[in-house]
């Protein structure tokens, strides 16, 4: 009778539960998702970042387009946003200048209005980004004075078409 009595029931269990297990496989997964994804945007921040810039440009275009503002050629805009985008498309992005530039362009689009000035910032902008941009030649006064008598801020430009 030296055995001790063991109480009926079922044996014990060592180890962890089920339910525990799956919430640690759950959580390392989680974790190893989170590093990989912080490192696949560290290691891919320029392309990032351009294809923010991109799409604030092409709103930008877009919003003009739908409410075309009296003052704004937007056949001009354009022209210096599509150069825009194809020189930023085959350049080295500068992350400091790029910043710069998404926080200014982020400042035109916040109020989810356009004017004027926001406008001549916006070309401005681009312009002080690349300033081989300043040689497209604005369009001169007169085709501007005879597009706001027509109210067409395209212009000559769907003439041609």
């Amino acid at each position: 009778m030296n055995q001790e009595m063991r109480p009926a029931g079922p044996p014990e269990k060592k180890g962890m539960s089920k339910g525990c297990l799956v919430g640690l496989i759950v959580g390392i997964v989680l974790i190893v998702l989170v590093v990989g994804g912080g490192l696949i945007c560290w290691y891919k921040k320029d392309a990032i970042m351009k294809v923010g810039v991109v799409t604030m440009v092409n709103g930008i275009r877009t919003e003009l387009q739908k409410n075309p503002i009296e003052g704004v050629d937007t056949v001009y805009v354009n022209k210096i946003a599509d150069a825009f985008l194809a020189k930023l498309e085959n350049d080295e992005v500068s992350m400091e200048k790029m910043g710069a530039l998404a926080q200014s362009i982020q400042m035109i689009m916040q109020d989810n209005a356009i004017d004027a000035d926001e406008a001549d910032d916006f070309v401005r902008l681009m312009v002080e980004y690349y300033p081989e941009l300043g040689d497209i030649a604005p369009p001169d006064e007169t085709m501007m004075e005879e597009n706001m008598e027509t109210g067409d801020s395209l212009g000559a430009a769907e003439e041609g078409q």
